[in-house]
């Protein structure tokens, strides 16, 4: 059964599917990362990687109490991971979801790894 949160992100981005392994599409938070790891592998087309960011936006925007667990603790904290994932989001994030990305360094304590050029 797939869960309503990964419905929604695969409608909104279905060129990930490839990526995804359909066993786990009940377990949101696990399809979210695996979306945060693809987009940190930079393998994608750059629209396709805009894409998936801009639905992080909106969602970030838009998204209930859920969604927002969802999407900071699935793929949002990811970035924080290392320099250059932290300044890829950085560039890339934007309103609540950007915020999201620092509240997630401040309370993990990960390093600040400074801003996009």
């Amino acid at each position: 059964m797939i869960h309503p949160q990964v419905a929604t992100l695969l409608n909104a981005c279905p060129f990930i599917v490839e990526y995804l392994d359909a066993d786990d599409w009940d377990l949101p938070t696990i399809i979210f990362g695996d979306a945060a790891r693809l987009l940190k592998s930079r393998t994608m087309r750059p629209a396709d990687e805009d894409a998936l960011f801009d639905y992080f936006n909106r969602l970030a925007e838009e998204g209930d109490a859920g969604d927002l667990e969802t999407l900071g603790t699935g793929a949002i904290e990811l970035f924080n991971d290392d320099k250059e994932s932290q300044s890829f989001a950085r560039a890339k994030l934007k309103g609540r979801a950007l915020v999201m990305l620092e509240e997630f360094r401040g309370s993990w304590g990960q390093p600040d790894y400074g801003k996009p050029e």
